[in-house]
């Protein structure tokens, strides 16, 4: 599921998406990783995988709603 070799900052979003049970708490995360994007902090190909990861964690967890 993880490819190749991520950054400390990538595991850590990483971790909290597995961990995450709510929407709310999913669209929390895709917010910190579009603001350590615009900041730099993660690649370009991290963020897109994160952003793959919890689309599918989105899909697992109840509820309606749309993460953005």
């Amino acid at each position: 599921m993880v490819g190749g070799r991520m950054s400390r900052r990538a595991r850590r979003h990483f971790k909290k998406i597995q961990r995450a049970n709510t929407k709310y708490t999913l669209q929390e995360i895709a917010s910190s990783i579009q603001t350590d994007l615009d900041k730099r902090l993660l690649s370009y190909d991290e963020a897109l995988m994160l952003g793959n990861m919890i689309q599918n964690r989105a899909d697992q967890v109840p509820g309606d709603a749309i993460v953005y």
